[in-house]
């Protein structure tokens, strides 16, 4: 094995040695602010405030489309003491091929998932303290087709740790057709948690599937857009030490959105049979989802406004309405974003020169 990797680090280098090289770096910070409120066991009364900053230094080759990155992922709360932070690697191989809409990662990936997936797959506050990836993802966009799946490996099996990793795909089409965007998706997930090396006798294996196909129309206009989603979210968990049964749920689920400049507003719902049947004996170990979807009926309101956004800087302010049949909760945020690379840099530099510039997005 030993001689294997050496053999492999050496074709790599003398591979970095024969190929054009960039040095890439990138720096990616976030400071966050947000206060909840309420009366609901799942959303309990705390507030958040930290930073999270990720800089990354690497070299890639064969015009940028092969990179090793590497770096770490810094999350600090705001407290008295500076105490409660967390150091996360980062270092992955990305393939990356703009022409075909590809783009591969392998390795400890940083930052991949945050506010690209549906709550009901990873909570506002996971995506706050574990960004990383510890596996792969894949990323394939066409002008009709969509396709994100990743594989993260949360914990390896010791003697007194449980093993514990989740596979996930969204894959879906889209067509346009003047100002109107149709859209047919699908969410497919496997969760699992193993046992201990040395476990006890009422410790076993538990699955829990996520399959969730939703059909989207999206209007299109200069300043804003308007789009209504419906779907199904299916579940079905098993305990293999407790009853060795599968538990089916299901429910609908629904999304009202619109922006208009600088403002936008998203009405999800969900209304079925409670979610996440084994929340009470597993929790985090398990669901990486919202807690909240744990209820017959869950309704979540947002209300964003972009405060400031150019290409490397975003400041956003939200309001989200979190309501269920136990009550309800109210979330005040403010969150910026700071983003500069070798890219953005350079396209910065030469904006006035005709070279496109992006806004940047936040991750929260």
């Amino acid at each position: 094995m030993t001689r294997r990797l050496i053999i492999a680090l050496f074709a790599l280098t003398m591979a970095l040695a024969s190929s054009a090289q960039e040095v890439e770096w990138s720096v990616d910070a976030n400071v966050v602010f947000n206060n909840r409120e309420g009366g609901l066991d799942e959303s309990p009364n705390q507030t958040f405030i930290f930073t999270r900053i990720t800089p990354q230094i690497g070299v890639s080759f064969d015009s940028a489309r092969h990179r090793l990155m590497g770096g770490v992922t810094w999350f600090q709360p705001m407290n008295d003491n500076l105490g409660g932070y967390k150091v996360q690697p980062a270092l992955y191989y990305q393939y990356r091929n703009d022409r075909r809409g590809l783009s591969f990662k392998f390795g400890v990936i940083p930052n991949e998932l945050n506010n690209t997936v549906p709550t009901y797959l990873r909570s506002d506050s996971l995506n706050y303290v574990q960004p990383n990836i510890k596996g792969a993802a894949l990323r394939i966009d066409r002008q009709h087709f969509w396709f994100n799946s990743w594989f993260d490996w949360r914990q390896m099996q010791t003697n007194n740790r449980r093993e514990a990793f989740d596979v996930t795909g969204d894959v879906g089409w889209c067509t346009l057709k003047n100002d109107n965007v149709f859209k047919a998706s699908g969410v497919v997930s496997y969760n699992h948690l193993a046992t201990r090396k040395i476990k006890s006798p009422d410790e076993g294996v538990v699955d829990n599937f996520i399959f969730s196909p939703q059909l989207t129309y999206e209007h299109l206009w200069a300043n804003g857009r308007l789009g209504v989603s419906a779907g199904v979210l299916m579940t079905a968990d098993r305990d293999r030490v407790a009853d060795n049964k599968w538990h089916a749920q299901a429910g609908f689920i629904g999304k009202l959105s619109g922006n208009w400049k600088w403002l936008s507003l998203t009405e999800n719902i969900y209304a079925g049979k409670r979610q996440m049947p084994l929340y009470e004996k597993y929790g985090s170990l398990v669901y990486r989802g919202d807690a909240l979807y744990h209820n017959k009926f869950y309704s979540r309101t947002d209300l964003v406004a972009t405060v400031f956004q150019r290409d490397f800087v975003n400041l956003e302010a939200r309001l989200t309405l979190h309501a269920t049949s136990e009550g309800t909760a109210f979330w005040q945020q403010v969150a910026v974003r700071f983003y500069l690379d070798r890219l953005v840099w350079k396209r910065h530099r030469h904006k006035d020169s005709g070279v496109a510039t992006g806004l940047l997005q936040s991750q929260f």
